[in-house]
C-alpha cells in the first residue's frame, strides 16, 4: 500500500490570487508556490498553495494520497488531476479530492516489471504493452504500484491481465485478456490484441467533478 505523503499547505485567498493563468503562477512560482484546491465530501472548496518541492516530490514518487496539513486541520485527499504548462515542464495547478481511507475509489497505477526475462538471453526482446492500469479499491488500500514477475517468460511468452497478482480488495478494471509484457524475436511485432489497442488510442481521463465550483473559488 503506498503510503500519503503528510504536506503542509497554505490557505489561497482568492480575492488577491485569481484564477490559475501565467501571470497568477508566476507570481506564485517566484515566491515557490503551486496553487490547487480541495474539493468533494459536500464540503466547500478550499484553494491553497503548495510549496513546488512538495509537489515535485509527490510527483517524482507517483504519490496518490496525501495528508494536508492546512495548520491545525488534517485533509487526507487523492490527487485527481495536474495540470501542467504547453510545454509539459512546469505544473500550474492541482485538484485533490477528500477521501476516507474506507472509500472505493478509483485511480490510475503504475506497472513495475520485476526481474530479467530468461528469453532474452535465448534471443528474445523484452517489450511493455501496457505501463499503467485503472484499479478500484479502498482509498487506504491504493498499491504503489502493481508488480509484475517477468524472470518467467521465455520466448513467445507473455503476462496478461488475468495472470496479475494483486493485494486484497485491490480489482483491475480492464479486460482479462489484455496482453501487459512479453518476449518476442528480435525484429518480429506481434498482432496487438483488440483490448491492447483500445487502451493504446485511449485518451486520458479528464476528471472534473464541482469544476463550476472550483472555478468560483479560484
Amino acid at each position: 500500500m503506498a503510503e500519503a505523503l503528510k504536506i503542509r499547505v497554505e490557505p489561497r485567498d482568492p480575492a488577491r490570487n485569481k484564477g490559475t493563468g501565467t501571470r497568477a503562477v508566476r507570481r506564485l512560482r517566484r515566491q515557490g508556490r503551486i496553487p490547487a484546491v480541495i474539493y468533494g465530501h459536500k464540503q466547500e472548496v478550499v484553494p491553497i498553495t503548495l510549496s513546488h518541492d512538495d509537489v515535485w516530490q509527490m510527483i517524482k514518487a507517483a504519490s496518490h494520497l496525501a495528508e494536508l496539513d492546512l495548520g491545525g486541520k488534517t485533509e487526507t485527499v487523492l490527487i485527481r488531476d495536474v495540470q501542467w504548462d504547453n510545454l509539459g515542464k512546469e505544473i500550474l495547478h492541482l485538484d485533490f479530492a477528500r477521501v476516507s481511507a474506507e472509500e472505493e475509489i478509483e485511480t490510475d497505477v503504475n506497472i513495475e516489471l520485476r526481474g530479467q526475462a530468461a528469453g532474452i538471453a535465448e534471443g528474445g526482446i523484452l517489450e511493455q504493452l501496457v505501463h499503467s492500469l485503472r484499479i478500484k479499491c479502498p482509498a487506504g488500500a491504493i498499491p504503489s504500484s502493481i508488480k509484475v514477475d517477468v524472470g518467467h517468460l521465455n520466448v513467445d511468452d507473455g503476462v496478461y491481465v488475468r495472470d496479475l497478482s494483486l493485494p486484497p480488495g485491490v480489482t483491475v478494471d480492464a479486460e482479462e485478456d489484455l496482453l501487459i509484457v512479453h518476449v518476442v524475436v528480435r525484429g518480429t511485432t506481434a498482432e496487438p490484441t483488440e483490448a491492447a489497442a483500445e487502451e493504446a488510442v485511449a485518451q486520458p481521463e479528464v476528471i472534473k467533478p464541482e469544476r463550476k465550483e472550483k472555478e468560483k473559488a479560484d
